[in-house]
């Protein structure tokens, strides 16, 4: 089939149903539709049998509660095409950056004489500048392919006026 069968999706199907769906291609046109409703019948009954199994959802990570967000679009991103891929890649890297600046604000609560002036504007304008690159390197992991990122420009900027 064109699309790649996930890690989980083995549990669920047995050696019949993929010999079954490999012949698929090679049956005459009246029995492809019949096969291939067949596997996925096949699939739906022991998803309904198999999926209450604390070990078959333990072995398929299906019972993780801890998931997030960033997790769910990092399985996303492997099947997205190559430009919803970007976009995806784009919003983890605000996603990264949000929370190392939650991070900072975190770290300037709990340590009010790391700031020496609070009122400053110019003082947190300077810290900022100081950790931009920081922000840059964490959240740009594939250095090449950000710079020809259609927001790269705009990110330059950005680090440039607070270089100022």
């Amino acid at each position: 089939m064109d699309q790649k069968q996930t890690h989980w999706e083995h549990f669920f199907r047995d050696d019949s149903s993929n010999m079954l769906e490999d012949a698929l291609p090679y049956l005459p046109p009246t029995l492809k539709k019949s096969a291939a409703l067949y596997i996925k019948l096949h699939e739906l009954q022991n998803i309904m049998e198999d999926f209450d199994d604390e070990d078959t959802l333990s072995a398929c990570g299906l019972d993780q509660n801890n998931a997030s967000l960033e997790m769910m679009l990092t399985a996303m991103r492997m099947r997205a095409p190559k430009e919803t891929s970007k976009q995806i890649d784009q919003i983890l890297q605000m996603m990264k950056m949000a929370k190392m600046y939650q991070s900072y604000q975190d770290f300037l609560q709990a340590n009010p004489n790391a700031n020496a002036s609070p009122g400053n504007s110019s003082a947190d304008s300077d810290m900022m500048a100081k950790l931009m690159p920081l922000f840059m390197s964490q959240s740009q992991p594939e250095k090449q392919e950000a710079a020809n990122a259609p927001n790269s420009d705009l990110l330059n900027q950005i680090n440039q006026i607070l270089k100022k």
